[in-house]
Order: structure tokens, then C-alpha cells, then sequence
């Protein structure tokens, strides 16, 4: 023991037969600290523009689905025939519930019914917010022939 001492190095508490203490004090009675995991670090974000990688991702997933939007509503007005205005007229008498985009799609049904109706206002002097009323007779495109046309609600005049 006494050449422990003299080197400077303490014995061990089971050598000297004292009770362990559970931390060495320190000069000014601090504990030492303990390890803890440490916790993974936040990375900042860079300051500058971002990848252009990602964003071309996006805008090559938002240009298929407007070409796919495109290509529907294609296919959807495929069956119809958008040609011109008829140039043959006939007279037809307004009914309750007509409309003129009615009387248009039953009388013209070949053609775009916007264009008849815009033909529908030039023959007959209608403004766009002029209402017509049951029993009227309007001047109207129309490529039926006789037999469907008197069928669809034409009037010989």
C-alpha cells in the first residue's frame, strides 16, 4: 500500500475496504456529466433556387394529364358534326319551355347550336337578353327536310 500511495495512484475501494461512492466529487462539487446519445443534427436548407430535377417531374405529370384532358374532350365531340349554319330557312313556332339553344339543336341538329342560335338572333333582330314567348314565330336555320322538319316543329308560312 504504501508504494500505491507513493506513485499516486489510489487503491481500489474493495482493496481499502471502503464503500464505493457513486460519482468523485469534484474541487468545486460538481458532477461529472453524463453521455447521452447525442440527437441528429437539423440540416439547414441551402439558401439559393432549388433543384430543377423535382420540378421537372411535376411539370412533365402536369402537361400528360392536360394532354389527357385535351384528348377527352376531343374524343367527346368527335361524334359531332360541327359545320356551318344551314342557309335553308324555315319558320318555327316558339312552344312553352323553348328555349332558342332548344329550338336550335332540334332544327339544325348537324350543326354547333351556338352558331344557330347567333344566326337565329340575326334573322329575327334579337338582342342576346330578348326573351321569346310561346306562340311566336321565329325565322330559324334548319337542314331537315320537309316530313322531319314539320316532325321537329316547323311552320308553313
Amino acid at each position: 500500500m504504501a508504494i500505491a500511495t507513493n506513485l499516486g495512484v489510489k487503491p481500489s475501494p474493495r482493496a481499502t475496504g471502503h464503500k464505493r461512492r457513486t460519482a468523485a466529487p469534484y474541487v468545486d462539487g460538481r458532477r461529472p456529466a453524463r453521455l447521452v446519445a447525442a440527437l441528429p443534427r437539423a440540416t439547414a436548407q441551402p439558401c439559393g433556387p432549388r433543384p430543377i430535377a423535382g420540378s421537372i417531374g411535376w411539370l412533365v405529370l402536369i402537361a400528360a394529364l392536360t394532354f389527357l384532358v385535351v384528348l377527352g374532350f376531343g374524343w367527346a365531340t368527335a361524334g359531332q358534326d360541327t359545320s356551318a349554319v344551314p342557309s335553308r330557312t324555315q319558320f318555327v313556332q316558339i312552344h312553352p319551355g323553348d328555349t332558342l339553344w332548344s329550338v336550335a339543336h332540334r332544327m339544325a341538329p348537324n350543326a354547333a347550336p351556338s352558331a344557330v342560335v347567333d344566326r337565329i338572333r340575326q334573322l329575327n333582330s334579337l338582342d342576346v337578353d330578348m326573351t321569346v314567348y310561346p306562340g311566336e314565330l321565329l325565322q330559324v336555320p334548319s337542314d331537315l327536310s320537309g316530313a322531319a322538319a314539320a316532325k321537329a316543329g316547323a311552320v308553313q308560312r
